[in-house]
């Protein structure tokens, strides 16, 4: 049975029930005996009226028929069946006796030896009575005849009939049995009517506002006025819906606040509950593993996400958090699938989720991506082992010529001296280069370089990088795609040509002698684009996105180059702080072709004091130039004066991939 109210009912209406009956047994018993007692009280008055009437009618001598007539008078009355007079030895000796005056049963005969005798039997339901009493022979009996006093001179037998009484009385009983169940029940009517109206009414209505609150509207307040204890239980129950209210408002920004974190969180993120499946993941999860959330949540983090060690050892069997209870907190390293396929090596921070009672309850898991710098740590190894073979190569040459010349036991000739001191020079200036190079991009990196703005024109800052590297271009054709037309930039010149010259180094180093190389610039928008092209062995696009990284080379070429893998780094760096861009178009086997952007501004163009050179002489000449290689008489590009040349060639700096 369910509801507050059925029960209810079933047990005050069982109580009431119950003392209904045993209201209606009580009446009935008590009247029932009664009516019995009054029904054997009337038929004992009856039996004394009737021996009274007839001990005086024989008392005073009225005899045979003076007995007949008094039994006739009472049987008149209604209540005696039968009524006779039985004679006894003394009278019947003296006097006889008629047939019907003799003792007719065991009882007329106990009334005659002087025993008085009731008897009690049931005729169609009804009491009857029968009474047989003695009649002793008194002193004054002695005047009528003779006889000894004590003697029995009869016994007078009275049998009464009960049915006309006891009708009387049990309509009367059911009547009060009417009256009282009637009024019982209109008691009880009653009761259940004040019971609903006071009790069950006020607690469905309770139990409706509480059903309500309980279902999320904790503004729902509970409208009772009945004064009683039930009215303080509904404003106790709207204080609670008003503090939980208060409460889960609380709860529920801070709850916000955290789902915002979390989901802001560039790191993936999942919490497992204790059956550990899967409740909250975040979008960065969802973008690491390439799996929607619809398939993650409610699945079992173990083996889902795959995360193994390098051995492929999966990490549920070994560094489970939920196989360590007793933990707080920890973090285990390794490798898990990524949506593109490929495998990252990160690092899982785990932190145990408790109950009041201190139960565990979940774990939150935050994925740390450790590939990239695991991947720096790699070429930084390499970089380290890198530089130090490109030290120490260039230091050996130095120190193996220096100590050429040193030895007193051999006399060089000029110019095998020259040829050794060349080769020193040539190795210094590589070292110098290598230093240089790895001081500059700490500069850039650490914002501590610079930059010496000042109008230039595109012409003068792609000679500059050719004049600055005309030895390492000497074998090759260059050819020129200048749009005519450019505006000047505002920007640092020297910096520009050490962008142009890295990437005029790596179109060198990777595409084969002879093959030709172009430079060009054209107005796009707002920027000036540069570029540089090259027919060389071309960069797969997988590494397209991260060969402007620092220490970043590409591998698998056919041809090994040297390099430090810092050249494009430094372009980047350059170009980004004249706030332009720089990116590859690439295809393996065909070439690549290096853009990167400056800004045009707005202004007084006063340019910096460059001098003519060959590209001034040659507005004419059409956008795309074929320039030959540098031979021992000079070329266009060489009418720079020697004097701006100065070092050069030692102040220039390479780049690779």
């Amino acid at each position: 049975m369910k509801g507050l109210y059925p029960k209810i009912m079933l047990v005050i209406g069982s109580v009431f029930l119950l003392t209904v009956i045993a209201i209606v047994m009580f009446v009935y018993v008590s009247e029932s005996r009664r009516i019995e007692q009054e029904g054997l009280a009337r038929a004992e008055d009856l039996s004394h009226m009737a021996f009274e009437a007839l001990y005086t009618s024989m008392r005073r001598g009225g005899g045979r028929e003076g007995n007949r007539e008094v039994i006739a008078r009472l049987r008149e009355l209604g209540a005696f069946t039968e009524l006779r007079v039985v004679k006894g030895e003394p009278v019947i000796r003296q006097f006889g006796a008629l047939p019907d005056e003799l003792p007719r049963d065991e009882l007329d005969r106990r009334g005659l030896m002087g025993e008085e005798v009731r008897q009690i039997r049931r005729e169609n339901g009804y009491r009857v009575v029968r009474y047989v009493m003695p009649l002793p022979v008194r002193p004054e009996c002695q005047r009528c005849h003779e006889a000894l006093v004590g003697a029995i001179n009869g016994v007078i037998s009275a049998e009464i009939s009960l049915r006309e009484y006891e009708q009387a009385l049990l309509r009367r009983r059911n009547l009060l049995l009417g009256t009282v169940g009637g009024g019982v029940l209109l008691l009880g009517l009653f009761t259940f009517y004040a019971l609903q109206r006071l009790v069950i009414r006020p607690l469905r209505a309770i139990q409706r506002g509480t059903s309500i609150i309980a279902q999320g509207d904790l503004e729902h307040r509970l409208e009772l006025h009945t004064g009683d204890e039930l009215e303080a239980l509904a404003q106790a129950f709207n204080h609670m819906a008003q503090r939980l209210h208060r409460s889960y408002g609380q709860l529920a920004e801070e709850q916000s606040k955290l789902m915002a974190a979390i989901e802001a969180s560039r790191d993936p993120i999942w919490i497992s509950d204790s059956n550990r499946r899967i409740v909250m993941v975040n979008s960065a999860l969802e973008r690491m593993t390439g799996r929607s959330r619809a398939e993650l949540l409610g699945q079992t983090c173990r083996y889902l996400l795959g995360v193994h060690t390098r051995e492929g050892i999966s990490l549920c069997d070994t560094s489970c958090p939920f196989e360590h209870p007793t933990d707080g907190s920890g973090k285990v390293e390794g490798c898990m699938p990524t949506a593109s396929g490929k495998e990252a090596w990160v690092e899982i921070s785990y932190g145990h989720v408790r109950d009041a009672s201190g139960h565990l309850r979940g774990v939150i898991h935050i994925v740390h991506d450790l590939t990239q710098r695991k991947e720096i740590e790699r070429l930084k190894d390499e970089f380290i082992s890198m530089v130090s073979h490109e030290l120490r190569t260039p230091l050996h040459h130095i120190k193996g010529f220096a100590t050429t010349l040193l030895q007193t036991d051999v006399e060089w000739d000029p110019e095998t001296q020259r040829d050794f001191l060349e080769s020193i020079n040539r190795e210094s200036d590589r070292l110098s280069n290598l230093v240089e190079k790895i001081l500059h991009l700490s500069r850039l990196e650490a914002e501590g370089l610079p930059m010496e703005k000042e109008w230039w024109r595109v012409e003068d800052i792609v000679d500059g990088a050719l004049q600055r590297r005309r030895s390492l271009v000497a074998d090759r054709e260059v050819r020129l795609a200048l749009a005519p037309d450019l505006p000047s930039l505002y920007v640092d010149g020297r910096e520009i040509e050490v962008v142009l010259i890295n990437l005029l180094e790596n179109a060198v180093k990777y595409s084969e002698p002879g093959t030709p190389i172009t430079v060009g610039a054209e107005l796009q928008g707002e920027d000036v684009v540069f570029w540089v092209a090259d027919q060389g062995v071309g960069i797969p696009e997988e590494h397209q996105a991260q060969i402007f990284e620092r220490f970043y080379r590409v591998d698998g070429t056919r041809r090994r180059v040297s390099g430090t893998g810092l050249g494009l780094a430094i372009c980047k760096r350059i170009v980004e702080a004249h706030g332009g861009r720089i990116w590859v178009e690439s295809e393996p086997g065909v070439g690549s072709t290096f853009y990167f952007s400056l800004p045009v501004e707005s202004g007084t163009e006063e340019f910096s004091q460059a001098p003519v050179n060959a590209l001034e002489l040659l507005r004419e000449v059409p956008a795309e130039t074929a320039w030959g290689p540098v031979d021992g008489g000079g070329s266009a590009w060489e009418t720079r004066r020697t004097q701006e040349l100065g070092d050069a060639e030692a102040t220039g700096f390479g780049g690779g991939r």
